[in-house]
């Protein structure tokens, strides 16, 4: 009866209904409970810490060199420990304690945001307002592109193999979050399909924010070209009509290893875009300095409207005051002290080159292997992991574990990190996966 009565509902009254019906999903009564309606959520747990968890008592048990940990996207030795670089820790050892005791500016330091911009470009700067805003890590600058630039309602559009924590973000602020089959048939970026979606969010709304998370995309590794990204942007500019308004957000958490510097060139694309298009670029310190704990990043904003770039910033600003007031000054520090001494910028830069080798000794082992034994995954281009499409995937992860390998299962298959895996197990790794897939779906 509630349905056959919309038709006569006013556009507010049909917005509480749809509310009402979110938080009926959630096994709530609206306003029954000490716990406000917007903020009822079911706990929390996490699948990818769960698996470790379970991946570190199965460790205990039987030891580490029987156990393949493949769960979380942080470096680690051949010898079962966090990678944590000495350039980056020996600077923080050495830090005035009042350097790290202090408070930041609530933007985040002058001197580490100059110089995190040029980290983050190299020699690609786009031509272009380009305003810096320091968060807590990348997911920082996530929160605050799809909080500042969308309203309730509006559409965050994503490749279907993501990084979960963007959905959970659409969940908090109520945007709505569609995803598009990332790759075509010849496993290349599915142009038509994010065109489809886009195009789809546009009629409904008149705002919308684009996750690109390249290059080295968690979970696949898979990297947009520069070819496609010109087509990409081409899509983009035809539908920036009046009246609408595109944010494209750049996840680059991993750009650090995909490649060594070149990989950075699409950057330069982002140069003059018309004003209604706004660009954000997500800047992390975890895994390029392995700073996973330290929570220090960047919103970079790109827009060729100086106006718009710094209206942006202000907003960001004030999100700031409100959810963590300062970023940590020790954070910052470590990246400014490391880029204006030239002898811990080479200790650092030789330490990330060493680790980014292994990285990708790995890859190309489990890659090699995977040929061998016929197991499909999707195109590795760089980063931390490597995906493998198949069905029932949970049941496979399961069957894993009983061969005493521990892998993340996501909506469409299953995420390999080739960051954690010594290369002597990524080489027996797709052997196991494909005789689990065969043994569940058989």
């Amino acid at each position: 009866m509630m349905f056959l009565a919309l038709e006569n509902y006013s556009f507010k009254k049909y917005q509480k209904v749809i509310q009402y019906l979110k938080y009926w999903k959630r096994g709530n009564i609206v306003g029954k409970d000490i716990i406000a309606d917007h903020a009822r959520w079911p706990r929390l747990e996490d699948e990818i810490f769960k698996v470790n968890k379970e991946c570190k008592d199965a460790i205990k048990e039987k030891g580490r060199d029987k156990v393949i940990d493949s769960t979380l996207g942080t470096l680690i030795d051949d010898d079962g420990n966090l990678v944590a670089f000495d350039s980056v820790y020996d600077t923080l050892k050495d830090m005035d304690k009042k350097s790290i005791a202090s408070y930041a500016a609530i933007e985040g330091n002058e001197a580490y945001l100059d110089l995190l911009v040029d980290k983050c470009f190299g020699p690609y700067k786009p031509d272009a307002y380009i305003k810096a805003i320091a968060t807590a890590g990348g997911t920082g600058a996530i929160r605050h592109s799809i909080w500042t630039f969308l309203n309730q309602g509006d559409y965050v559009i994503c490749p279907n193999w993501y990084w979960p924590a963007y959905s959970t973000m659409c969940e908090e602020f109520d945007r709505e979050f569609k995803t598009y089959e990332f790759l075509d048939e010849d496993f290349n970026f599915n142009l038509e399909e994010f065109t489809n979606t886009l195009d789809f969010a546009l009629e409904k709304k008149d705002r919308v924010l684009c996750v690109f998370n390249s290059p080295a995309n968690n979970p696949t590794g898979f990297s947009i070209d520069d070819a496609m990204w010109d087509r990409i942007l081409d899509v983009i500019k035809k539908r920036a009509v009046d009246g609408k308004f595109i944010c494209i957000l750049l996840d680059v958490a991993y750009i650090e290893f995909a490649g060594e510097g070149s990989q950075k060139k699409f950057f330069e694309k982002f140069s003059s875009l018309p004003e209604n298009i706004i660009t954000t670029v997500a800047y992390s310190m975890s895994k390029s300095y392995t700073a996973y704990g330290i929570r220090t990043g960047a919103c970079i904003i790109i827009s060729s409207n100086e106006d718009i770039a710094n209206r942006a910033f202000d907003s960001m600003k004030h999100s700031n005051r409100s959810i963590w007031s300062n970023i940590t000054h020790a954070g910052m520090n470590i990246l400014v002290d490391i880029e204006n001494d030239e002898e811990k910028k080479k200790a650092y830069e030789d330490e990330l080159q060493e680790n980014r080798k292994l990285v990708e000794k790995r890859a190309d082992a489990f890659v090699k292997s995977a040929k061998e034994v016929g197991l499909v995954h999707l195109p590795y281009f760089g980063g931390f992991f490597i995906s493998i499409p198949c069905d029932n995937q949970k049941e496979v992860a399961e069957k894993l574990k009983e061969k005493d390998m521990y892998i993340v299962a996501n909506k469409n298959g299953l995420r390999f990190a080739v960051c954690a895996v010594s290369e002597e197990k990524c080489i027996i790794s797709p052997r196991l996966i494909k005789e689990a897939i065969e043994e569940v779906n058989k």
